[in-house]
């Protein structure tokens, strides 16, 4: 196992690591300050290294399960991704003392062999069971609208004139309602029968995630002329990019086409506030179609990322953990 490239603990403030992150190719949300805040909710404790050359950044959350640290980096590790040897998982092993320690990566950046060469060189390994399909879509916002419009498929094109005609306009929601959200996906949940997808979000999820994202969460949605809540859409800022993080439509809103002049709303939205690429946070084209072809329909790009990677010390944990997670829908 390669170990050239040794990393230490980071020091400094949230505010301090989140600003040398967006210095960074690749700067994720999911690596940011707010998003370790939300997960540490959840039982997860948070750890930050940096290499010695300092171009790679990694912010790790941990927990312990039956005397083994699961520790889980989404969207990272960040940087110069072949600085990712077996000192890496030393060093996490050690500020965590652990004596058992499994980690997997998913790294959110587009791969290519040299990437995917250098992982398996320092003894990483794609995982077996996925937590996401490993593909996305980007769409850019650095056009106008008029030329973005334009670019929509035809069937998005139609729906999105469907819906305005038939919806009074989206508009940003300041005071986002957790429970309005939550009502709004249980609703969805019991329409298309999601409820053991791991599609839809838990109630305390959403409320964590809006207490500590709030100054990165943009919300779009959408009512009829009573005040009911018809669509959300709702995006999660880093730097100069976005991630999708919120989409849910009533019934009354699907007859409406609600989602689509929602979603355009954001979108429009997000580019006035100087945001370069929408990423619109994994597709799968075979187990949810519909999803995809939403997605694929605004004319935004398909990327495949680095993805899901693992690694355990000592070697037995890596194959004990990894089938075990292959029974949970999410970390």
């Amino acid at each position: 196992m390669r170990s050239a490239t040794k990393w230490t603990a980071w020091v400094g403030t949230d505010d301090q690591w989140d600003e040398q992150l967006r210095t960074l190719s690749g700067a994720c949300v999911f690596q940011g300050s707010n998003w370790a805040r939300h997960r540490a909710d959840f039982g997860w404790k948070s750890v930050r290294l940096i290499s010695e050359t300092g171009r790679c950044y990694a912010q790790v959350l941990y927990k312990t399960v039956l005397g083994t640290s699961i520790a889980w980096i989404p969207g990272g590790p960040t940087g110069e991704i072949d600085e990712i040897g077996g000192e890496f998982v030393t060093t996490i092993r050690r500020l965590t003392n652990s004596s058992r320690i499994y980690v997997r990566l998913n790294i959110l950046e587009k791969t290519n062999q040299a990437v995917e060469k250098s992982l398996v060189n320092s003894q990483w390994r794609r995982v077996r069971t996925k937590l996401s399909s490993g593909f996305s879509l980007t769409y850019s916002l650095q056009a106008d609208e008029t030329t973005r419009r334009n670019d929509l498929s035809a069937n998005w094109a139609r729906n999105l004139r469907r819906g305005e005609s038939r919806n009074q306009t989206p508009y940003i929601w300041t005071q986002v309602s957790s429970q309005e959200i939550a009502d709004l996906y249980k609703n969805l949940s019991d329409y298309k029968d999601l409820a053991d997808s791991g599609e839809i979000p838990g109630d305390e999820s959403i409320k964590s995630l809006i207490h500590h994202c709030k100054n990165d969460l943009y919300v779009f949605r959408c009512d009829d002329e009573t005040g009911e809540l018809l669509a959300i859409r709702g995006a999660l800022r880093f730097g100069r990019k976005a991630w999708d993080i919120f989409a849910a439509v009533s019934p009354k809103g699907r007859k409406q086409y609600s989602s689509y002049v929602t979603a355009w709303s954001l979108l429009n939205f997000c580019a006035e506030q100087g945001v370069d690429i929408y990423d619109l946070s994994g597709i799968d084209p075979i187990n949810n179609k519909g999803v995809y072809d939403f997605k694929h329909g605004t004319g935004a790009t398909e990327v495949e990322y680095v993805g899901e990677w693992e690694l355990g010390s000592p070697f037995f944990v890596q194959p004990i953990v990894g089938r075990l997670i292959r029974y949970r829908k999410t970390f």
